[in-house]
């Protein structure tokens, strides 16, 4: 997914949140602890969130990681989620949010946490916390049936002569270092979808899961993993990002909850089927023993 999206950080809590009707007006937390769920043992006890006993989630809109869905969210980010909260005795609230103002939003306690496949970056970590990363975001290359775009060398041999990336993608430099005027840069998803299903652009590099989830039932494209062939010229191929739940700066006891929710998650094995749930690579389970952050770019 795009590196930097959530980086234009809004000054302002209460500014940044008028736009969002569902988020709550400024305010602090409290603390809660599993009298949530009385009849339930937590992970961690005490935990400090802004409603008692409650995780309170902006889900952002980007399918298939989450999608708000008029209150009822759904997605891979909200299946996980749930079990984190069940794991702690937590119910859930969730807000719909933005990547404009999710970041701000938690930095102010307008919100615990929130989904959508967000990257672990410096600057994010400027404003929140991150716990254990739970996945990889990952690149796919999405090309017509019978291109089978699978790794770098591909687009050479193969004669593609252009390449939609999205601006701000983490591979754009990289890519036109490599390719130079073969590559075409989109403000959005959307127009790159459109080009490549109409023949204007030869393939479209996207992140993975959102081109798995933009091309699913169109038999005449293509979506490969990248990461599964990485090339040293493109390092977003090798250092893929680490996609987690951010939470409030020094909120210690929400940060032991979600590492410890993580860690069951990864072994209770239950990483790998819910990506095959969405129609993602197994790949994407292969996060590192240390916790890859995305640097800041220069």
């Amino acid at each position: 997914m795009r590196i930097s999206r959530g980086i234009k950080l809004m000054a302002a809590a209460c500014a940044a949140l008028m736009s969002v009707s569902a988020l709550a007006a400024c305010g602090g937390g409290s603390s809660a602890s599993s009298s949530a769920k009385s009849d339930c043992t937590p992970l961690v006890s005490n935990i400090s969130t802004i409603k008692s006993g409650t995780l309170t989630v902006g889900v952002i809109d980007q399918p298939p990681y989450s999608s708000y869905n008029g209150g009822n969210p759904e997605g891979m980010d909200i299946d996980f989620i749930k079990q984190i909260a069940d794991a702690n005795c937590l119910n859930v609230e969730w807000q719909q949010a933005s990547f404009a103002n999710a970041m701000q939003a938690i930095a102010s306690g307008q919100i615990d946490t929130a989904t959508g496949d967000i990257n672990v970056t410096e600057k994010r970590e400027q404003v929140v916390d991150f716990p254990h990363s739970i996945y990889l975001e990952g690149v796919g290359y999405a090309s017509k049936k019978g291109t089978d775009i699978k790794t770098i060398d591909d687009i050479e041999s193969k004669g593609i002569k252009s390449i939609g990336i999205g601006d701000g993608y983490g591979w754009l430099e990289d890519m036109k270092t490599v390719f130079g005027d073969k590559v075409k840069t989109y403000p959005s998803s959307v127009e790159m979808k459109q080009d490549l299903e109409a023949g204007r652009v030869d393939m479209i590099m996207e992140a993975y899961g959102t081109a798995v989830d933009e091309f699913k039932g169109n038999d005449n494209i293509v979506v490969e993993y990248a990461n599964k062939n990485p090339d040293k010229r493109i390092n977003s191929l090798v250092e893929p990002p680490e996609v987690s739940y951010p939470y409030t700066k020094g909120n210690s006891s929400l940060g032991q909850a979600f590492d410890k929710g993580i860690e069951k998650i990864i072994k209770d094995d239950k990483v790998k089927p819910t990506l095959k749930k969405y129609g993602l690579d197994e790949g994407l389970a292969a996060i590192r023993d240390k916790q890859y952050v995305v640097p800041i770019t220069k």
